[in-house]
C-alpha cells in the first residue's frame, strides 16, 4: 500500500496544482514500502470527480489513496468490518473537508509552521529506520513528502489551538456546571466485602472443584452457627486479604464478575453469600454493608469540574467554528 501525496486540481484550465495531504504520524510513511493492496477494491474511472470544496477538485482516484492510508492506520488487518464500511467512508470524507477548510484558514491568518521541530522529527525517523534500505534510497522524497505532511499537520495542530485558547471559566460558571451535572460528581454506590477462598487450579479435575464447594458449604454453616469469619479467613483463605480476616474494603459495582456482582447484589447486609465458583476456586462472601452514591462537595471536585467545563467549552468552540467554515464553504460530494 503506497502512501502518495494525492494531486488535486484547481479548476482554472490546468495550468496550477496543489498537494493535498492528510495529517499522518511518521510511523505511517513506512506503508510507501508495503506494496500490497488490501481491503478496497473499487472500480474506477480516470478523472471521476468525488468532491469540490470551494476551488479544489478531488477525484475518486485521489480519495481512494486518502481511504486505504485511513484504513491501514485504523484497522490492524487493513480491511474495515463491513457493518462499518459506510460510516468511516464518511468520517474519511468529512476528516477531508474539516482539513481542507482549517488549513486554507492558517494560511490566510498567516501562520508558519515550526520547521526545527519538524526537521528534528523526519531525521528521528531516518535515524529509527536507519536499516530500512529501501527507504534510505527514496530519503529524498520521502524527506519531501514527510516535509509538505508535517507542515500541513503543524499548521491544523497550530489552528486547533488557536480555536481552543479561551478564557478561563469563571468560579460561578464552574459551580453552574456542578449543579447542573450531578452524576459527573456522584460517587456510585460501594460494597463493603469480605471474601474466603478455596483456590481450586484452573486445570484440577472436578472432583476438586466439587470438593472445594463441599467445604466452603461447610465454612458457611459454622459462620451462620457463630463462628467468626475473620479469624476462619486467617486461617482457610487462599485470597491475598486473608491476612486481614478476608477485609476487601469498599468496592464499586463493576469491580467483580459480572456473575458474582448479581449474586452478592441479592444479599442483604451480614448476610453469607452460597459458594460462588470463580475463576481462582470457590469464594464465599460477606457483605458487610453498603455506602450509598454520595454526591461529593463543590470543593472537593471544583478543579476537576472547572477542567471538565473547559474542555466542554474549547470542543463546542472548535465545533462551531468548523460548522461556519463548513456553511459559508462550497462542498459537493458526489455519492
Amino acid at each position: 500500500m503506497s502512501i502518495t501525496n494525492p494531486v488535486i486540481n484547481l479548476p482554472n484550465g490546468g495550468a496550477c496544482m496543489r498537494k493535498l495531504i492528510l495529517s499522518v504520524g511518521l510511523s505511517a510513511l513506512l506503508l510507501a514500502f508495503d506494496v500490497t493492496a488490501q481491503n478496497i477494491d473499487v472500480a474506477v474511472q480516470q478523472n471521476e470527480i468525488f468532491a469540490q470544496i470551494n476551488d479544489l477538485t478531488i477525484d475518486v482516484s485521489e480519495f481512494q489513496a486518502i481511504f486505504r492510508n485511513a484504513v491501514r492506520q485504523k484497522y490492524y488487518h487493513g480491511k474495515v468490518p463491513a457493518a462499518e464500511l459506510e460510516e468511516f467512508r464518511q468520517q474519511v470524507a468529512d476528516d477531508i473537508i474539516t482539513q481542507v477548510l482549517v488549513h486554507d484558514q492558517a494560511l490566510k491568518q498567516g501562520l508558519q509552521p515550526d520547521r526545527k521541530r519538524i526537521d528534528a522529527n523526519i531525521d528521528a525517523f531516518f535515524l529509527k529506520n536507519a536499516a530500512n534500505p529501501a527507504l534510505q534510497a527514496q530519503r529524498e522524497t520521502v524527506a519531501s513528502r514527510m516535509l509538505e505532511t508535517l507542515e500541513r499537520q503543524d499548521l491544523l495542530e497550530k489552528m486547533e489551538a488557536k480555536i481552543k485558547d479561551l478564557p478561563t471559566p469563571e468560579t460561578a460558571q464552574v459551580k453552574q456546571y456542578y449543579l447542573d451535572r450531578p452524576d459527573k460528581f456522584t460517587e456510585p454506590e460501594r460494597l463493603w466485602l469480605s471474601v474466603i477462598l478455596l483456590k481450586v487450579p484452573p486445570y484440577a479435575q472436578e472432583s476438586s472443584w466439587i470438593e472445594a464447594q463441599t467445604v466452603a458449604a461447610e465454612l458457611k454453616q459454622r459462620i451462620e452457627s457463630g463462628e467468626d469469619f475473620a479469624v476462619l479467613a486467617k486461617e482457610i483463605s487462599d485470597h491475598p486479604s486473608a491476612e486481614n480476616g478476608g477485609d476487601l474494603g469498599y468496592l464499586h459495582r463493576g469491580v467483580l464478575e459480572s456473575d458474582v456482582q448479581k449474586k452478592i447484589e441479592t444479599l442483604a447486609i451480614s448476610q453469607l453469600s452460597d459458594p460462588i465458583r470463580v475463576l481462582e476456586g470457590v469464594t464465599l462472601f460477606l457483605l458487610n454493608g453498603v455506602q450509598a452514591a454520595q454526591l461529593k462537595s463543590f470543593d472537593e471536585v471544583e478543579k476537576r469540574a472547572a477542567g471538565l467545563l473547559y474542555r466542554e467549552m474549547q470542543e463546542d468552540a472548535w465545533n462551531s467554528y468548523v460548522e461556519n467554515l463548513r456553511a459559508a464553504a462550497n462542498i459537493v460530494v458526489h455519492e
